[in-house]
């Protein structure tokens, strides 16, 4: 059997009894109403995003129903509404449809079989406009992504060429540097680093393309952790986080170790940034960022924890995909968490997250184990 929350927003308690009964004789579902019976308790009540449907009174103390249905309908997640009124009123009627209600009844004509109706409806037509609105956020994002891989395309032409001759001229200048020790061990690194950004521009070209890499391999787990903590571990002291690795045991997985690094990268960095959220609210936390390995079967599990700020169910929803960010302008592009995923999915592995808001999240990668 169905179950259904319901929010009714309405003066009168009397109201609020005989709706609750008339839904309580349907037998085909189960319906729970919450009567809120004030325009700012109803209006809190559909910002909680928890109700299948709501029943709006147009009669709200010195506002109406109209106003309140007029200000939630500018939330693109608000839930069905069914406005309610105790007259015949067509141009009431055609002004609810406007707004935005999805139904107009009158209290007097309301039967068990009129009401699970319009609720019933209401809920299926706006299921159908959830999935039509991400459809079309779907094939925007196709739209841009394609543009994207334009624009990848070029820029793997346009960085290659200067990457070649830098690197040339750093094995030249390494050829040359004698017994300077130390100075060649900086080209190598140069050299190294030049090599990795080949490898990325090739790699996101691939991804680009929505094609398998053909660059996975076998990749020493811990060797590519260690090269990205060699990155980070300062930032974690001088933000007073503290890093807890548990890598115990020597994994090696089918990946990239240049591109995994990055992923890596872009997860620890996106946890800092979480605690330095968290630390607004809660200075006095000590905070900390889990860094864990582990077999399962088949699969390497790579795990990044940490009890910053969590993640709101909203941005939940959109958390992987392109050009979706909660930092601000000029901060973030939105495809850090959308590509590590292509990225990843490119080596038959993928990656998931769990969170709680104001405890903290955890983002889980799973590779292929060799």
């Amino acid at each position: 059997m169905n179950e259904f929350n319901i929010l009714l927003i309405d003066d009168d308690e009397d109201d609020f009894c005989h709706i609750r009964d008339l839904l309580s004789d349907v037998t085909s579902s189960k319906y729970k109403v919450t009567w809120k019976s004030n325009y700012n308790d109803g209006r809190a009540a559909l910002n909680e995003q928890t109700f299948d449907a709501c029943l709006l009174d147009y009669r709200l103390g010195e506002k109406t129903g109209l106003e309140l249905l007029s200000e939630v309908r500018k939330s693109p997640f608000s839930c069905p509404i069914i406005f309610l009124t105790g007259l015949v009123d067509f141009e009431l009627d055609i002004k609810a449809m406007h707004v935005g209600a999805s139904d107009y009844l009158v209290k007097g004509q309301l039967t068990s079989p009129l009401l699970e109706r319009s609720i019933r409806y209401a809920i299926k037509q706006n299921h159908d406009m959830e999935e039509l609105r991400e459809s079309k956020a779907q094939i925007l994002q196709q739209d841009r992504l394609a543009s994207l891989g334009l624009l990848a395309s070029s820029l793997a032409h346009e960085i290659g060429t200067p990457m070649g001759i830098i690197r040339s001229r750093a094995e030249l200048a390494e050829s040359k540097a004698g017994n300077n020790e130390l100075l060649k061990k900086d080209l190598s690194i140069i050299i190294s680093q030049i090599d990795r950004i080949t490898k990325l521009v090739s790699s996101l070209l691939h991804i680009a393309r929505e094609q398998k890499s053909e660059y996975g391999s076998s990749v020493d787990l811990n060797t590519t952790i260690q090269d990205v903590l060699n990155l980070l571990e300062h930032e974690f002291d001088r933000n007073s986080i503290t890093l807890n690795k548990q890598f115990p045991n020597s994994y090696f997985v089918k990946a990239e170790a240049g591109p995994l690094g990055q992923v890596l990268l872009n997860l620890l960095i996106n946890s800092m940034h979480a605690i330095a959220e968290a630390r607004k609210q809660f200075p006095d936390r000590k905070y900390e960022v889990v860094l864990k390995t582990e077999s399962l079967k088949d699969q390497i599990k790579l795990s990044v924890k940490d009890n910053g700020c969590g993640i709101s169910d909203e941005n939940l929803r959109n958390l992987f995909k392109p050009f979706f960010t909660t930092k601000d302008v000029g901060q973030g592009t939105g495809l850090g968490l959308a590509t590590s995923v292509r990225i990843v999915e490119s080596w038959g592995g993928e990656i998931s997250v769990s969170t709680e808001l104001n405890v903290g999240s955890e983002f889980s990668i799973l590779l292929p184990a060799l």
